[in-house]
């Protein structure tokens, strides 16, 4: 069993976007996935509930299940949305048990400060320092077109973590939230455009 964390001290950055749709990609790939909700606001759990029964399933872990539970319900993806203000032995216990950690940001002074102290604090981890675990950076609600778009990039690429894509800010992302599904539940005529943008996060997923 795999398992992803998807994880950010800043609340706001993305988080249980990124979670539920990296979850939704693996489940319309026919892996066996469950979401494992520990922000205490529950939006991916909320979420979860609102799924229709159609849609390919994505099953639901309790807080604080651990990669011995879950391996025995038969996931062979368990995917983590972390709180926000993830830090000291939360955060340790929660990469230890982590095979891949994917970071989203937003381009903001306020999120750009708050992911340096982030990656500062997940850096000092023995396993990403002897790159045993892999991490990726994913910039979340970006206009290209903005000055602060740059500023994103140019924030990131100063960091040893790939910067793997940029998600565009878009209302299919709220529908999505409302409806319990992601984009890869939707037409072609919906979906094809964010799909292109998450290409680099699949191909991720499948390497690491």
């Amino acid at each position: 069993m795999q398992t992803l964390l998807v994880a950010n001290a800043k609340g706001g950055s993305g988080k249980t976007t990124l979670a539920t749709h990296t979850a939704g990609w693996l489940a319309c790939s026919r892996q066996r996935v469950a979401l494992q909700d520990e922000d205490p606001q529950r939006s991916a759990t909320s979420w979860l509930a609102r799924r229709p029964a159609p849609f390919p399933k994505i099953g639901a872990l309790k807080p604080g299940t651990g990669r011995k539970e879950a391996r025995e319900q038969g996931f062979t993806w368990r995917v983590i949305d972390s709180p926000a203000g993830l830090h000291g032995e939360r955060l340790r216990d929660l990469i230890r048990q982590a095979d891949s950690v994917l970071v989203p940001l937003s381009p903001s002074a306020f999120d750009m400060e708050a992911t340096q102290a982030f990656l500062d604090a997940v850096t000092e981890y023995k396993a990403v320092r002897e790159q045993k675990l892999a991490v990726a950076l994913v910039a979340m609600r970006v206009d290209a077109r903005t000055r602060s778009a740059q500023e994103l990039d140019e924030f990131l690429y100063g960091f040893e973590f790939p910067l793997i894509t940029h998600l565009r800010e878009t209302q299919v992302y709220v529908h999505c939230a409302r409806d319990g599904l992601t984009l890869f539940d939707l037409p072609p005529s919906r979906g094809k455009q964010d799909w292109e943008q998450w290409a680099p996060i699949t191909k991720w997923l499948r390497q690491s």
